[in-house]
């Protein structure tokens, strides 16, 4: 029942792996006469709180802890080595979790946070790139590890999915019955950790329980149910990137605004009638998978200002030389933009702030976040396994 909509579930493979082993050592337990033991009851008492409430419950749990994890790294690591040296290691963050630093940034009055922390990024990628060319450059853009975000939330999920099988053990009226309905990718998430002899049982009265809310739903609470919550923060609608404003034009013409939820609520955002109308029409139908994105096509119109993201692919579809140093000139001028509205937070500053250096913050967020989702850093090229984040 699931199967179809499990291509917008994100560490689908971690998760089926997790099951599989979960099941092993509850099966043993059970022959041990080894009682399962119950999670943190603090843990419980924030699902159940949940679980009386319209919408997905783990959705919700889950952006609320990963908004608090930004918020804590603006107020507390922005300066710190060791969180500067993982973060130059992941090239920063995902797409999704690189937009998150606004609101996170709002909540913790640290826009100057977020410059701080993509500034040294962006002058240690023009500094390697500068004096090694295109080859370095390439290297730069290939990150050395996942987003950090995205490792704090697949843990969450993991947690906050065990913990609600545990409670749908006792009473499966919980995840069935009540106010709360789980959205399609966490629902299939969910039947992976159920005991086989529980399984069809639960996964027919979710389904029957999401086919009530979607008759009842929405358009942005019926997106939310068939694709997942919508991120804390997307890209406006008018987009700077020129590679990132053709590929946002492409998602409604060839109906892979379906492909994941990132794609989904960028869609509703830039068309809210034409996704309106095709859900009316119907569940979609998703035509790609989260880790195999549309191929990704080497941009043809001006270097500056392309996303990292899509200067990337530039320079592994062509080499050039040329382009690479029209785009170092771009980033030269936002990393000086940047240095002045850094330094407008210190008490000494005096003076006023141009146009281009209020900017910058959120300038620096779009380049390395990218515009449109499957492009950025965290995402693979067309033709190459890579590593995606969700």
């Amino acid at each position: 029942m699931f199967g179809s909509h499990r291509l917008v579930v994100g560490p689908a493979d971690t998760l089926r792996l997790s099951a599989w082993l979960s099941g092993i050592l509850a099966g043993a337990q059970r022959l041990l006469g080894v009682r399962e033991p119950a999670p943190d009851r603090y843990l419980l008492g924030a699902l159940e709180e949940e679980l009386v409430r319209a919408g997905c419950p783990v959705c919700r749990l889950q952006a609320r802890k990963e908004l608090r994890g930004l918020e804590a790294l603006l107020w507390e690591q922005v300066t710190d080595p060791l969180t500067h040296r993982r973060l130059l290691a992941s090239r920063g963050f995902c797409f999704e979790h690189t937009w998150a630093l606004i609101p996170a940034g709002h909540l913790v009055h640290s826009h100057h946070g977020v410059a701080i922390i993509l500034d040294r990024l962006l002058r240690d990628f023009l500094a390697r790139a500068g004096t090694g060319g295109v080859e370095a450059a390439r290297r730069w853009l290939r990150p050395d590890g996942p987003c950090p975000a995205c490792e704090w939330n697949r843990a969450a999920e993991d947690t906050l999915l065990w913990a609600l099988v545990w409670l749908a053990g006792r009473d499966p009226g919980l995840v069935s019955e009540g106010p709360a309905v789980l959205c399609r990718p966490h629902a299939a998430a969910l039947i992976e950790y159920v005991p086989a002899e529980r399984r069809l049982a639960l996964e027919r009265g979710i389904v029957a329980r999401q086919e009530q809310a979607l008759d009842e739903s929405t358009v942005e609470e019926r997106l939310a149910l068939l694709f997942g919550r919508q991120p804390h923060e997307l890209p406006p609608r008018v987009v700077s990137c020129p590679a990132c404003a053709r590929a946002r034009r492409s998602l409604l013409d060839d109906d892979s605004w379906q492909r994941s939820r990132l794609h989904a609520w960028v869609a509703l955002r830039d068309a809210p009638e034409r996704v309106a109308e095709a859900l009316a029409q119907g569940l979609p139908n998703p035509v790609g998978r989260l880790g195999h994105p549309a191929p990704l096509r080497a941009p043809d119109t001006a270097v500056d200002p392309l996303c990292l993201g899509h200067l990337r692919q530039l320079l592994v579809a062509t080499g050039s030389r040329e382009a690479l140093r029209a785009a170092l000139e771009g980033l030269e001028r936002l990393a000086e933009a940047l240095e002045g509205f850094i330094a407008s937070a210190d008490y000494r500053f005096t003076g006023e702030l141009t146009p281009a250096q209020r900017r910058s913050w959120r300038q620096v967020v779009a380049r390395f976040a990218g515009e449109t989702p499957g492009v950025g850093l965290h995402d693979p090229l067309s033709g190459s396994p890579g590593r995606r984040c969700e």
